[in-house]
């Protein structure tokens, strides 16, 4: 995400160094152009030495990737400028919280990211979907789900190498391979299984 938001800065570089004057008559759209071109040169104006130094650095990096990594950072941009100012806000709070994570933590959200870009379409929509009725639910009612999932979560750590691999790869397979109907019956039989011994 932070290269991402740096290769925002080269292009921002970019624009500044490499914009024409205005036609004498501009159009519309010349004019939001020229609107921006002033706001970029008035914030190249309030930066530190230091930071036109940076962006310099910066600039000069863009201009040595090769096209196709430059095709794919301006199309970046092009996402980031389409983007409502509540959605840049939300970026960029994302981003701040990002910076402030440790090592493990960033390491931890990469491996997870990397494992929802592996899903299968479907199964993307399917947590996409859950993520959102868990979202519209009241906070205690999301506090009593929590709970539960702790709850789950230590009886599992209970569990014996061999049972804690076998749950997983019965729940991979469930996963890929099964039905609904197959899902809700192994659930069911989770359930009675820890009713059992709870009994005992």
């Amino acid at each position: 995400m932070r290269r991402w938001l740096k290769s925002i800065g080269f292009y921002c570089l970019a624009i500044l160094l490499l914009t024409t004057a205005a036609n004498a008559q501009p159009s519309p759209r010349a004019k939001l152009g020229a609107q921006a071109d002033k706001e970029t040169l008035e914030r190249w104006q309030r930066m530190a030495p230091e930071e036109k130094q940076e962006m310099r650095e910066r600039f000069q990096r863009w201009q040595n990737l090769p096209p196709a990594e430059k095709a794919e950072l301006q199309k970046k941009f092009e996402n980031w400028r389409r983007l409502s100012p509540e959605e840049k806000a939300v970026a960029r709070r994302n981003f701040e919280r990002w910076q402030k994570l440790s090592p493990e933590q960033r390491a931890r959200l990469q491996e997870r990211w990397q494992r929802w870009r592996e899903l299968p379409p479907e199964r993307r929509e399917e947590l996409r979907k859950r993520f959102e009725t868990l979202r519209q639910l009241p906070p205690e009612k999301r506090r009593e789900l929590r709970q539960k999932l702790m709850e789950r979560r230590e009886r599992f750590d209970r569990l014996s190498p061999d049972e804690k691999a076998h749950l997983r790869e019965k729940l991979r397979d469930l996963r890929e391979h099964g039905t609904i109907e197959e899902k809700r019956q192994f659930r069911e039989r989770l359930r009675e299984k820890r009713l059992q011994r709870e009994k005992e």
